[in-house]
């Protein structure tokens, strides 16, 4: 991916039983060109730590510096068509 992409994912059931959507987002230090990546719900993100060949590790911080780790299982994901017309 490139500095500013992202990719739309299902993963999960929500609430009323419709799938949670989430956007991965592309970061790419300019000076470095260092890639890093974030998944993010409507509201709240996670910074990726690794991803492996059948997971993704993710982890992020509360407002007491507590860490909270969770591992997405990338064969449980579904990539959505940003054109879904087309898709």
């Amino acid at each position: 991916m490139k500095d500013n992409e992202d990719l739309t994912v299902e993963y999960g059931v929500g609430w009323k039983g419709k799938p949670n959507t989430y956007k991965i987002k592309c970061y790419v230090d300019t000076d470095s060109e260092v890639r890093s990546y974030s998944i993010w719900s409507s509201f709240s993100g996670m910074n990726v730590e690794k991803i492996g060949p059948t997971s993704m590790k993710c982890y992020t911080y509360d407002m007491m510096s507590q860490r909270t780790n969770y591992t997405f299982p990338l064969y449980e994901m579904k990539m959505i068509s940003k054109d879904k017309d087309n898709g």
